[in-house]
């Protein structure tokens, strides 16, 4: 019964992608995918002997009247036993999102949105956490400078408890309608550097589940860049024996796609 919930998500977010293929097509104005995709690597050696591993990727799209966004992030992370001189994971964590627009007209700021997401944390306490939500939004603030985001819906949620094999199935969930909030905003320093802060937030009867990723990116030249980026994930009720919040640091070296 749980994985027909998921499947609703999917199939909700998938239709609209495929009635405006043909529409985006014949469209003026409509653009290529772009973006950029992130990596860094942390190995040490000595006192502490550990191998550590993040990658991410921000990519989107615009037309007149579509706009896609799409995230993803995946870290890893192997400590060795001093004692047994064997390596032990000690953080794995996934993140994938997809965020589909539709404008209001041309010259409208408003749009109607709706997002789909997927989080697998094997130290959260949970198998696996989705959700999907709808709503609508408005870019307060347009310029070649910068643009800010708000946006407001329903939703729904699942959180899977009981360690399963695969990543969709589920045998014990917590299960829940939500509100979502969220704002990006973004910020061009100079030519060579970007500010940007994407947060959201959802907010059910199980709990606020909140992300906010604070990112400056410096270009290096027109293909690489450099990227200080935190990342900050805060469950307001979080199962027994795990921490509400986690932060990640990383300075990484970013491609962009054009």
């Amino acid at each position: 019964m749980r994985s027909k919930y998921l499947a609703a998500m999917l199939i909700a977010t998938g239709l609209p992608v495929a009635s405006l293929a043909a529409e985006e097509a014949a469209e003026d104005g409509a653009t290529k995918w772009s973006g950029d995709i992130g990596i860094g690597l942390l190995f040490k050696r000595g006192n502490t002997n550990s191998d550590s591993t993040n990658a991410n990727a921000n990519m989107s799209r615009d037309s007149a009247k579509w706009r896609h966004t799409f995230k993803a992030d995946a870290n890893n992370e192997q400590e060795e036993d001093p004692d047994t001189e064997e390596y032990t994971r000690t953080d794995e964590n996934y993140f994938a999102s997809y965020k589909l627009d539709r404008k209001l007209g041309e010259e409208s700021r408003n749009y109607l949105f709706n997002v789909l997401t997927y989080k697998k944390d094997n130290f959260s306490g949970y198998h696996y956490e989705a959700s999907y939500a709808i709503g609508l939004g408005r870019r307060w603030i347009d310029s070649d400078r910068q643009t800010l985001d708000a946006e407001f819906g329903p939703g729904y949620r699942v959180k899977c408890l009981d360690p399963q094999d695969t990543y969709f199935s589920c045998a014990d969930s917590e299960e829940d309608a939500i509100a979502r909030i969220g704002i990006k905003y973004d910020l061009k320093v100079s030519d060579n550097t970007v500010f940007r802060e994407d947060f959201s937030t959802e907010v059910g009867e199980d709990g606020a589940d909140t992300r906010a990723e604070t990112s400056l990116t410096t270009a290096i030249n027109s293909k690489f860049s450099l990227r200080l980026r935190h990342l900050l994930e805060h469950d307001s009720d979080a199962p027994d024996g795990t921490k509400e919040t986690d932060h990640t640091f990383s300075v990484g070296v970013v491609y962009t796609l054009k």
